[in-house]
C-alpha cells in the first residue's frame, strides 16, 4: 500500500475524487493507497454517495478540510467499510494524543465528535463515506480545519489544538497503513483450524 501527502497544492472535494483509480489518474499512484490533501469541501448532489444523506437533503461543505482517500483493490463492501472504521481509530487515537488541555474527542461509528473547553455541546469534526466502485472499495475522511462555515454544528483540527495539519496528516497515514499491513502480516502467520 502506498501513502502519499499533498504540501504542494490545495485540492478542492467535490466527490468526483471518490472514483475508481482517482490516486493514479490525479497524482500516479498506483495500487492500494491512502491519499491526504488540504482542500475546500463541497459535494454536488450529483457525487453524493451517501443514501441517507440524500433523503434528508443533506449538504456536505466546509470552507477548508484535511481530506483521505483510501482505494483497496478487490475490497468487499464490509471490508471497505471495516477499514473505514480502521482509519477513524487511526485518525481519533492521534488526534487523543496531540489536542490541547480539555478538548475531549468521541468517536462514534463513522464520525469524530470533538469538545473543546469553552464548548457545551459536542461538535462533529468528520465527514466519512465507505463504497465500492467496480475495480475497488473507496473510502473519503475529510476533517475539519477550522469548525466555522459548515452547515452543521462543527469543529475544526484548529479549534482543537492541532496546528501542523500537515504533520498530523502524516502521522494518520502512517499509522492507518501500519495498521493495514499488520493485518496483512497476521493473516499470514496463523494455521488454519482443524
Amino acid at each position: 500500500m502506498q501513502r502519499t501527502h499533498v504540501r504542494e497544492k490545495i485540492i478542492e472535494y467535490d466527490g468526483s475524487q471518490l472514483s475508481p483509480l482517482w490516486a493514479y489518474r490525479s497524482l500516479g499512484v498506483a495500487g492500494d493507497s491512502i491519499v491526504s490533501f488540504r482542500g475546500p469541501c463541497d459535494v454536488s448532489l450529483e457525487h453524493m454517495v451517501d443514501a441517507e444523506d440524500l433523503r434528508n437533503g443533506s449538504s456536505i461543505s466546509s470552507p477548508e478540510m484535511l481530506h483521505f482517500i483510501v482505494e483497496l483493490f478487490g475490497a468487499t463492501m464490509t471490508e471497505i467499510v471495516l477499514a473505514q472504521r480502521l482509519l477513524l481509530v487511526s485518525a481519533a487515537e492521534r488526534l487523543r494524543g496531540t489536542a490541547g488541555p480539555g478538548v475531549e474527542l468521541e468517536r462514534r461509528f463513522d464520525n469524530i465528535y470533538g469538545l473543546a473547553p469553552e464548548d457545551t455541546d459536542w461538535r462533529k469534526l468528520s465527514v466519512s463515506v465507505a463504497s465500492l466502485s467496480p475495480v475497488s472499495g473507496m473510502i473519503h475522511l475529510g476533517l475539519n480545519v477550522e469548525g466555522a462555515g459548515a452547515p452543521v454544528r462543527a469543529v475544526g483540527l484548529h479549534d482543537i489544538g492541532i496546528e501542523d495539519i500537515d504533520d498530523f496528516a502524516e502521522k494518520v497515514g502512517e499509522a492507518f497503513l501500519g495498521e493495514i499491513e499488520n493485518v496483512e502480516a497476521d493473516a499470514c502467520k496463523v494455521r488454519p483450524l482443524d
